[in-house]
């Protein structure tokens, strides 16, 4: 894993490393199979590589979402709501920026 002793350098090494991996040995055999047939859209590009990740946490009320996204962020954040009940009815994106706003 990376951590924060690690310079952006160590950082880019590691990343160019998968992408290599990736186009080189893992796309091959996924387009040797048909991979893509069966699962449309699963073989990556070198663009995905350099996307910002995106995570989707799903699961029932009251099993740790929020306070996992807390947890991530060190601090509470904007439209959390914690309950024994269900307290979202909707979706939230959480991103960085330079201010806070739902």
């Amino acid at each position: 894993l990376v951590n924060a002793t690690q310079t952006q350098l160590d950082k880019d090494k590691v990343f160019a490393g998968l992408r290599s991996l990736y186009l080189n040995k893992v796309k091959p055999l996924e387009e040797s199979s048909w991979y893509s047939f069966f699962q449309p859209g699963a073989t990556l590009d070198a663009s995905d590589f350099d996307a910002k990740p995106i995570v989707l946490l799903l699961g029932q009320y009251s099993v740790g979402k929020t306070s996992f996204i807390r947890s991530l962020l060190g601090r509470d954040f904007e439209g959390m709501r914690i309950g024994p009940e269900p307290t979202t009815d909707q979706f939230m994106a959480v991103m960085h920026g330079t201010e806070e706003q739902l």
